[in-house]
């Protein structure tokens, strides 16, 4: 298991601690380079060690030693709601400076704030992983007295909400329709007349051993043990399924829970390299106007004359 950008940001927190006028100076001065840097490094790191974990007990081990890293090494006495927002009209910054009560400030109150800042973005990330993978993220949490006002917890809250919506639909579908498989409801359900066209237009993008299990997640809208590896770019695939989303193949979901199973269900390869989705890239993909996919493997068109949708291989 790497951990080396874990071990870069906490080492950037042992520095704060200490007061470390190096590690002060570089983390006051970082600013929109947080994404980069440590951020996305970050979270890629965290989704390849998750996907190298086959079960569901190892995985809820891992996202443990993460939260207990990163609490112990640094102290956070403010609550994440005192640090002041940003006027971008007039800030010439990415991130806050300071809390809502201080408007003046050294290096080392700087970093303090970014440190905070940092701290809070890598439970996002963590948050993100927790809801992909359905560990208890504020179980965890509580459970290792972490004090959640520090953090921002929007990524659980949303979470929670969609799940929220997902049980109301669920108990509505019992209603009216008992004998429809609950466990189908709120995953990608796809539509029988164009399940086995979907898997033969997709199921050489993945290796043999992989094509079994490709087959009978499609068919049962189930999740996998470990991630079917897609052999190509993360974003041809994507590209894929949001098509079969807005042609109305795949059914019974929202767009975020289907950004979820790809990210639960699906790896890729980049630069000869295992790759796991970022909810934050797949929504990029999915869930906006982007044209991220410049090399479509299929096209999901309206045939007029057959008054439905069609699928081309493209």
């Amino acid at each position: 298991m790497k951990t080396e950008v874990l071990d870069k940001c906490l080492e950037l927190f042992r520095g704060i601690q200490d007061s470390d006028d190096d590690q002060i100076s570089f983390l006051a001065d970082l600013d929109v380079e947080f994404q980069d840097s440590l951020i996305e490094p970050f979270r890629r790191e965290l989704g390849l060690n998750l996907i190298s974990k086959t079960t569901f007990q190892e995985k809820n081990d891992l996202v443990i030693f993460y939260i207990e890293e990163l609490d112990r090494t640094i102290i956070i006495d403010r609550e994440f709601k005192d640090i002041e927002p940003l006027n971008l009209e007039v800030d010439d910054f990415h991130y806050p400076i300071w809390y809502n009560d201080q408007y003046e400030t050294d290096d080392s109150g700087i970093a303090q704030v970014r440190a905070q800042i940092l701290f809070s973005e890598l439970f996002e990330v963590i948050q993100d992983y927790c809801n992909i993978y359905h560990i208890p993220f504020m179980e965890l949490c509580k459970d290792r007295h972490l004090i959640l006002e520090t953090i921002n917890l929007r990524p659980t809250i949303d979470f929670e909400e969609i799940s929220a919506g997902s049980k109301a639909l669920e108990r509505l579908s019992s209603d009216h329709q008992p004998d429809m498989p609950l466990s189908k409801i709120g995953r990608p359900v796809f539509a029988q007349d164009y399940l086995h066209e979907v898997y033969e237009i997709i199921r050489n993008f993945f290796s043999p051993e992989d094509q079994a299990s490709l087959l009978f997640m499609l068919e049962n809208s189930s999740d996998v043990e470990k991630p079917l590896v897609f052999l190509d770019t993360g974003n041809r695939l994507a590209d894929a399924f949001k098509q079969l989303y807005d042609a109305n193949i795949i059914l019974g979901c929202q767009k975020k829970e289907l950004e979820s199973w790809i990210c639960r269900n699906f790896a890729y390869v980049y630069q000869n390299n295992v790759k796991p989705f970022i909810p934050k890239y797949l929504n990029e993909i999915i869930s906006t106007t982007k044209d991220k996919c410049k090399r479509p493997f299929l096209d999901a068109r309206f045939d007029k004359t057959l008054n439905k949708n069609i699928l081309i291989k493209l």
